[in-house]
Formats: C-alpha cells, structure tokens, sequence
C-alpha cells in the first residue's frame, strides 16, 4: 500500500494527482537551480510559459504521523510534446533574467560580507537569508563578473553555501550547527554507496603575501599539524589571511568520504546534514553534508529518494 501524498498546483489551480504519471525535483547545494520534472496524460492543459508551479511531497509513517517535504515555487521554462501525444514539461526554482546575466563592475569598501550579499540579492530581486560570521570587509572587487558567478566565488571564500530557492538567496555556513539533521537507518535503504578516497586529508592551512608596507612575506597558519596546506593570495591583513585559510582548508578537506543512498522518501534537502546509522560494523556511522537529491514519485511506487552525501 502506498501512503504517499503528492500536492501540486500550477497558477494556484490544484492539479489531480492521477494526471501525473510521473514527477522528479532535484534539489542541489550551490548555484545548481532546482528543477521539477513531469510527464503527465495526453489530455493534461499545456501550462503557460513562466507559469508558476508548487509542489509537496507527503507520506504517512507510523499510521499517523505525516511527513512534508515543501519543495517550493518553481517557473515554468520547457513544454515537450512528444509522438504527438506524450506531455512532459521541466520547471526551475529560479526564473532566469537578463539581470542574473549582467556583468558588474563594482568595489565594496568597508562594509560587512551581509551589506555585500543584501546588495547583490537587491539587483537579482531577491530577498536573503545570511546565516554565517558577518566578516569585516576592507576592499573588494566585483570586475566584469556576473552577480550569480560573484556570489558564487564568495561563498567558495568562505566556505558557505550559495543557493536560490523560492526567490531567497541562501548564503550559509557549511558547517552551522543550526542546519537540519537527519538520521537514516542504512540497514532500510534499498541501496548504498560509501566511497573513501586517497584524497589527503590536511591538518593545517598556511597562508602567505608580500606586505608591501614592509616590504617583507608575512604567514599566518589556521589548524595544527602536517600535512599542511599552503596557500598564497594578496590579503590586506592577517585577519583576512586567517578567515580564508580556515575556508580554504574546509573545502579542501570536504570529499575523502562520499556516498549516495536510495530510499523510501524523507524530508531532506540538499546543504541540510544526515547522521548515518546502522552502517557495516558502524564503520561509516556518523554525519555528513548533503550534496545532492532526487525525489521521485510514479504513480505505482510512490515517493522515493536518492541522496548523495560527502563528510
């Protein structure tokens, strides 16, 4: 028996579940757009283009208790009618603009890295959503470079996660103790995957630049022991130096352990933490960062999930 639930509207308008004869969202961490997939009945009204589209994921666990995956709102971009009757049609979490394509030219000067964000997310239209140290920021420069592209290489700075979903802008500390947490039993899951890498993994980050003041090279280590990473760049003091070895060394370090997972669906989303139970002899349990889902629904089958995880 399945006990899923699928709701999903278009324009506001309830769509009957039993004209879809399948439906994907893929949800990723970073600058990825979140995409909805359908394949409906031949009679299914063509929706408009940019016609906007919410979609939740809902099953019944312990005969009781329901369990809500809120996916969003999406915008319509593609309509494919296949052998003149197949109806399938992909819709985005982020309705693409000539805004986002924009290259910019612009220097922050000090400021903090939210009065950066808020700026950038007011161009796109966006609202925003900071949840990571708001560093003092001395001088930066945005030099003929897209507004996403900009954000994008800021949050590889500082090891956050940049996303836009439901028209927020999401920059998020990786490693914020606040992010959701979801345990998995691996024992249930219809299949899994855990890969560990030769990658090497680094205990500490040396950052070094030529302060010209001085006229000398200046270091400044985040972290303690061998092996140690070592970094140059132009920095404008050593607290800057500092913010960004701890960055760089995180982002390095992410990936010695990687994995994916299919199971019956949960409410999990992509940036959010998994807690992995049950592994072989537990020699795998413990948390990791979600990179990637898909949750899938088919009309015999129900909700079901594959996820794709990395420590």
């Amino acid at each position: 028996m399945v006990n899923d639930i699928v709701e999903l509207s278009i324009d506001g308008k309830s769509v009957n579940i039993e004209d879809v004869l399948s439906l994907s969202f893929s949800d990723s961490a970073g600058v990825k757009s979140d995409k909805v997939s359908l394949k409906v009945m031949p009679y299914f009204p063509k929706p408009a283009p940019s016609a906007k589209l919410e979609l939740t994921f809902k099953t019944l666990k312990n005969g009781s208790e329901i369990e809500s995956l809120e996916c969003g709102l999406f915008h319509v971009q593609t309509v494919t009618r296949s052998d003149t009757k197949d109806l399938s049609f992909s819709a985005t979490g982020v309705e693409f603009n000539d805004a986002q394509k924009e290259r910019i030219s612009h220097n922050y000067q000090n400021t903090k890295l939210s009065s950066i964000i808020d700026i950038v997310a007011g161009r796109l239209g966006h609202k925003v959503k900071f949840q990571t140290d708001d560093i003092d920021i001395k001088s930066l420069n945005q030099t003929n470079e897209s507004d996403i592209n900009f954000l994008d290489r800021l949050s590889k700075t500082y090891n956050c996660l940049f996303s836009i979903k439901n028209d927020f802008i999401y920059f998020v500390n990786k490693d914020d103790e606040n992010l959701p947490l979801t345990k998995i039993d691996v024992s249930k899951c219809s299949s899994s995957s855990i890969k560990h890498s030769t990658k090497t993994f680094y205990k500490s980050c040396e950052a070094s630049w030529h302060d010209t003041d001085n006229a000398k090279i200046k270091k400044v280590t985040f972290g303690d022991g061998t092996p140690v990473l070592k970094i140059k760049g132009t920095y404008i003091d050593e607290a800057d130096a500092l913010v960004k070895a701890k960055s760089k060394l995180k982002s390095v370090n992410k990936g010695t352990i990687s994995g994916s997972l299919s199971l019956k669906g949960i409410s999990v989303y992509a940036g959010t933490k998994v807690e992995l139970v049950n592994t072989y002899q537990g020699e795998d349990d413990g948390v990791y960062s979600v990179v990637s889902c898909n949750h899938s629904y088919i009309r015999n089958s129900g909700w079901n999930c594959s996820i794709e995880i990395e420590n």
